[in-house]
């Protein structure tokens, strides 16, 4: 239990300073960075399976891949939504909008709460009814004080949490379905790098290009910690440590980045953070009432 959450600390705890890397492209067109990420992600999962012998489990459940239509369409549909939260991600990081990225992973467990119930019938207890309040209202606040629809504080917990939510019944290790994730995009990729990208790999310096290469790298190690975790310790605990990812991007965003953090603002985001714990206090309880009937 405790390596468990070691190691989800880690994967969260990374996903947060991610902004920091993304931001160090920030010159760069949002779209040729995800690009490149997307490459660069496909090469790194290639070598990790080449480099720890694991070549035996990518075919073998590819090949059931294949063979399962459902599941293959899901994984596909799964591909494009983690391409638009990718994408977005970067965008707003480039853009000056690490702030209204955080408040979507704020919001994003609670979106993945209210999926479960329009989809599969699930009850909410009164805990989770009043904290999908308070977060609607925090979201309803900023757009009101903000003058504008927080379109990418929506986008990001919308297409992460339908992402999470289409792999729920997805059978794929992590690893592989990593793979097949950008394995998908790829041809939409190279188009896109040959035909409409903006610049070439020889208009970069030499740090960019590093980094572009290495976006792989940063990408895939988040993702196999939280696998790693998993194995370890149960979702409900993992997910406990969750909004440190998107704490950490706000801290970021404010004391790093400088991103203009209006005093009005704070009504909002207190309506969504007081969301959060209302949803955590009813999970701990739901927790111990588990143990006891299970006792």
């Amino acid at each position: 239990m405790k390596k468990g959450l070691l190691l989800a600390d880690g994967s969260y705890v990374s996903w947060g300073f991610l902004s920091i890397f993304w931001k160090f492209l920030g010159d760069i067109d949002s779209y040729e960075v995800f690009a490149y990420r997307i490459v660069s992600t496909l090469i790194t999962m290639g070598l990790y399976f080449v480099l720890f012998g694991r070549l035996g489990k990518l075919k073998g459940e590819l090949t059931t891949l294949v063979h399962n239509k459902r599941e293959l369409t899901s994984m596909i549909l799964a591909s494009f939504l983690i391409s638009i939260n990718w994408i977005v991600y970067i965008y707003a990081i480039a853009h000056g909008e690490a702030t209204a990225a955080s408040l979507g992973y704020y919001i994003n467990p609670l979106f993945s709460v209210l999926l479960a119930v329009v989809f599969l019938k699930e009850k909410l207890n009164n805990f989770t009814k009043v904290s999908i309040f308070l977060a609607l209202s925090g979201v309803a606040i900023l757009a009101i004080q903000g003058g504008k629809f927080p379109i990418i504080a929506l986008i990001l917990p919308l297409s992460f949490g339908t992402y999470g939510f289409i792999k729920k019944n997805v059978t794929l290790c992590s690893e592989v379905a990593m793979f097949v994730e950008t394995l998908v995009v790829m041809p939409f990729i190279l188009v896109f790098l040959m035909f409409f990208a903006k610049h070439s790999v020889v208009d970069y310096s030499l740090k960019q290009l590093v980094l572009l290469a290495i976006s792989g790298i940063v990408t895939a190690i988040p993702l196999l910690l939280f696998a790693e975790a998993l194995k370890c310790a149960p979702l409900n605990v993992v997910g406990f440590v969750q909004y440190l990812n998107p704490t950490i991007q706000l801290a970021i965003a404010i004391f790093i980045f400088h991103e203009p953090f209006k005093f009005e603002n704070i009504y909002g985001f207190m309506a969504i953070w007081v969301a959060i714990l209302v949803f955590i206090i009813g999970q701990v309880i739901l927790l111990k009432k588990m143990k006891k009937y299970h006792a």
